[in-house]
């Protein structure tokens, strides 16, 4: 069970990361470091594209599909603990689900945290 989410929880949901990288790279070597006019339309576009997508990646990912996926994985942990699954193929291995089960909401929130900086990031430049 634990690979089927992981590949949510550490891969998926970082996906938003490449557009923030992308468009962070504008503020730490802005286009004029390299001799290249910072009024570029091609350039302004994809800082542009990279903000929105940065933006809509997180809501889709880490809000939604947090709670979607956090969801399913903390009622399929339950069914396997209530089941005793847990000891029959994985024995002494209880503590490490329960402790995957409470980072769930813990780092749910940790996205509702980001989100409210996102959002007054935004409220910021379009306000």
């Amino acid at each position: 069970m634990n690979p089927y989410y992981a590949v949510y929880f550490g891969g998926v949901s970082e996906f938003s990361s490449i557009f923030l990288c992308i468009s962070q790279l504008f503020q730490y070597y802005p286009p004029s470091s390299f001799g290249i006019s910072s009024t570029s339309p091609i350039l302004h576009t994809l800082e542009s594209f990279s903000q929105a997508m940065f933006v809509l990646t997180f809501f889709a990912f880490r809000i939604v599909g947090w709670a979607i996926y956090g969801y399913m994985f903390v009622k399929d942990g339950m069914n396997i603990l209530r089941n005793g699954l847990i000891q029959k193929f994985a024995p002494g291995s209880t503590w490490f689900l329960l402790y995957l089960m409470s980072m769930v909401p813990l780092l749910g929130a940790l996205q509702l945290y980001w989100l409210g900086g996102i959002m007054e990031k935004l409220t910021e430049i379009h306000g």
